[in-house]
């Protein structure tokens, strides 16, 4: 069983919070490429990253915790792997398509917490809305949602609002 100092050792070099990865790092990892997990490039190994990985998305989870968003993604994945089951079963290739469907559909959603735009996109209106501009290098990932939050609660707020008058 390892020592505490030797865990610890073994994520040196290694961002491991979200209060800390770059966004573009969040985002480049949210793509797969889990070197982003790495303060030092050429430090770590892959094995590392993917365990670093896990610990980033879990704080992001205990911080952010499950909501909508992640039953929609679960009754997609539901509905991609019975179009899956189907096309195996009937051999009919329409299911195929609709597993493809259901494929875009989750990217869609992973993409940016599915409001159909990507963290970007969403950066753009983030910049409009503070006043200057947000660069994905400078901001942290928390401090990308913390602003994601405040900024759909006004929204929120001001159709409320609308709608009441």
């Amino acid at each position: 069983m390892q020592s505490k100092s030797e865990d610890s050792s073994k994520f040196e070099g290694y961002y491991m919070s979200i209060e800390v990865l770059p966004l573009h790092n969040w985002i480049k990892c949210s793509e797969g490429e889990l070197t982003y997990c790495r303060i030092d490039s050429q430090a770590g190994s892959e094995d590392v990253d993917h365990k670093v990985w896990d610990i980033i998305y879990d704080d992001y989870i205990n911080k952010h915790g499950l909501n909508k968003m992640y039953e929609k993604m679960l009754n997609t994945m539901i509905k991609k792997a019975n179009a899956e089951l189907d096309f195996c079963i009937t051999g009919n290739r329409i299911k195929l398509t609709e597993a493809e469907i259901q494929e875009t559909k989750l990217e869609t959603m992973l993409s940016n917490k599915g409001s159909g735009m990507t963290i970007n996109q969403t950066l753009i209106h983030l910049s409009k809305w503070i006043g200057h501009w947000l660069n994905t290098k400078s901001i942290t990932t928390q401090e990308y949602f913390n602003l994601l939050s405040e900024f759909e609660k006004q929204n929120k707020q001001q159709s409320n609002g609308e709608k009441n008058k």
